[in-house]
């Protein structure tokens, strides 16, 4: 017997989408966090998404960890290893 529980997919945001967000990082209208909670959001229902874009999830995945701290106030990735990830995905 059939649970009647359908489970509900996720598209994948576009490699546009995903640009959109990291350039509003790069202007100063969302932070470091904001960006990965939303990527992260999608990665952690990666059971649910369609991924029709393998190039644009790993873009994804890459952004997500833009907020990794190396020591106090110390960002692993600059603002220029972020603006080298949009030109490789671009």
């Amino acid at each position: 017997m059939e649970s009647g529980i359908k489970e509900i997919s996720m598209k994948q945001p576009t490699k546009e989408e995903i640009t959109q967000n990291v350039k509003m990082f790069l202007d100063g209208k969302m932070n470091r966090e904001d960006i990965c909670s939303w990527a992260i959001s999608f990665i952690r229902n990666d059971e649910r998404i369609i991924i029709d874009d393998v190039e644009a999830w790993h873009y994804l995945v890459e952004i997500s960890n833009i907020d990794e701290m190396i020591a106090s106030g110390e960002y692993l990735f600059t603002k220029e290893d972020i603006e080298d990830m949009v030109k490789k995905y671009s």
